[in-house]
């Protein structure tokens, strides 16, 4: 069993509670950003029980990776049935993703980053693994956003710091650290506390 089952396995079945319906117009957002295309392979990381994996056309090439074991067996009875697209599900680490560079038209990554434990490690794999031009899209909650400053905000970051989250992860370090400028950033949700960032992988 690994680090995040022992975490997240026992918050599995509350999972979809705390955060499906709560959290489910920051996805549709940042879904629409991501924009996936039939024929395109896509890098979806975290996973998490499979919110959002029913809504990518049929002739997309899904890989969706997270670290629980737990959340991706309830992420595979949201694909059970005819329609399901195209997903496979792997238990891998962000920070060590088993792809070869410029795998991936395009990396997702919802609610994600900023529960790693190095969130520019993480990021550098993601750049990696996207192919020249290709977009990442990126759903969390960062610092440095001026829409999400607000009360809440403030009482949900000392509440995430309890649970290892890094909440004050400042997005222009963040990008810069990775090399990337945002052509997108938009906060979502109500309140405005996570937001769409949204980059381009630069071409040699």
């Amino acid at each position: 069993m690994t680090a995040a089952d022992i975490l997240y396995g026992p918050l599995t079945p509350l999972y979809d509670v705390v955060c499906g319906a709560v959290l489910e117009p920051g996805r549709r957002r940042a879904m629409a950003h991501l924009n996936p295309l039939p024929g395109e392979t896509i890098l979806e990381v975290g996973v998490g029980t499979g919110h959002g994996l029913s809504v990518y056309p049929q002739g997309c090439h899904i890989v969706a990776i997270d670290l629980s074991l737990s959340m991706m067996q309830r992420a595979r009875q949201r694909l059970d049935g005819d329609a399901a697209p195209d997903v496979r599900l792997l238990q891998m680490d962000a920070g060590r993703l088993a792809f070869p560079d410029d795998t991936f038209d395009a990396v997702y990554v919802p609610y994600t980053i900023n529960v790693v434990p190095d969130p520019v490690a993480v990021g550098r794999e993601l750049v990696r693994v996207c192919r020249p031009g290709g977009r990442l899209v990126m759903l969390n909650h960062f610092a440095g956003i001026p829409d999400t400053t607000n009360l809440t905000n403030a009482v949900v970051g000392r509440l995430a710091k309890a649970f290892s989250v890094n909440w004050n992860l400042d997005v222009g370090q963040f990008l810069d650290a990775l090399g990337l400028q945002a052509t997108v950033i938009e906060s979502v949700n109500v309140p405005r506390l996570s937001s769409i960032v949204m980059c381009s992988k630069k071409t040699p």
